[in-house]
């Protein structure tokens, strides 16, 4: 049996007979061990916390009853804390409601209104599933309204999407045609020098770059002369 020292309770240590149990009967009917590709065991060193079983606050506990601060916190999504009151309270009182109806709820219109009053520059709003799909569906408009088919990726910025023009870059792109593989092209955080070059290395082909506003670093500002390069390459 594995065992850790707990630095939530000193002097006591952790066991994991259940999250090895259950590790390996999920590996035996789950694809990789989890439904979510961020989830999986291959983004986290052998010694991350598997199965976690609830949450509170910034704590989460495992299937043994172990104690942890979640660093993660959802991949940065869970900004409130794990079971913050105020969310349970809203999502339970809309489940009573009912949900996933055949048409269009109220409540979707009236988010959809105040956000766009937290974001100035939009001017209609559409919620999705998952990141997935968000990212898709850009890569889609650009095409239709470009009529250009590349898209091209910041290769400083580890994951976007699970379909075929950003997984068919990655180690995982088993059986992903090489035509659509050669659709996607990457630039470099920060380097719109990098950027210029893939206009010029593909002239009247791109139809869109698609990155994150920032992570790990800010984004700089450049003088007009660089961008005014990267227009006329375009």
């Amino acid at each position: 049996m594995t065992k850790i020292a707990n630095s939530a309770k000193p002097g006591t240590e952790m066991t994991f007979a259940e999250l090895r149990r259950l590790q390996a009967k999920s590996h035996s009917i789950i694809p990789g061990g989890a439904h979510t590709y961020a989830q999986g065991n291959d983004e986290y060193p052998e010694t991350a916390l598997a199965f976690i079983a609830r949450g509170e606050g910034c704590h989460v506990w495992d299937v043994d009853g172990n104690k942890f601060i979640e660093y993660g916190m959802g991949l940065r999504a869970v900004s409130l804390g794990h079971a913050f009151g105020p969310v349970v309270e809203a999502a339970q009182q809309q489940m009573r409601m009912g949900s996933n109806f055949t048409r269009p709820a109220k409540i979707k219109v009236k988010y959809a209104e105040e956000l766009l009053q937290a974001l100035t520059n939009a001017d209609m709003v559409k919620f999705a599933k998952n990141g997935s799909d968000v990212t898709t569906a850009p890569v889609k408009l650009a095409r239709a309204y470009t009529g250009r088919g590349m898209v091209t990726i910041c290769a400083d910025h580890p994951f976007f999407c699970c379909d075929d023009w950003f997984i068919g870059t990655t180690e995982l792109n088993a059986r992903v045609p090489q035509p659509y593989r050669e659709l996607t092209a990457s630039f470099h955080y920060n380097d719109l020098e990098s950027v210029k070059e893939l206009f010029e290395k593909h002239p009247g082909r791109v139809a869109c770059l698609i990155l994150e506003p920032a992570t790990v670093e800010e984004p700089q500002r450049f003088s007009s002369k660089p961008q005014a390069a990267l227009r006329e390459a375009r």
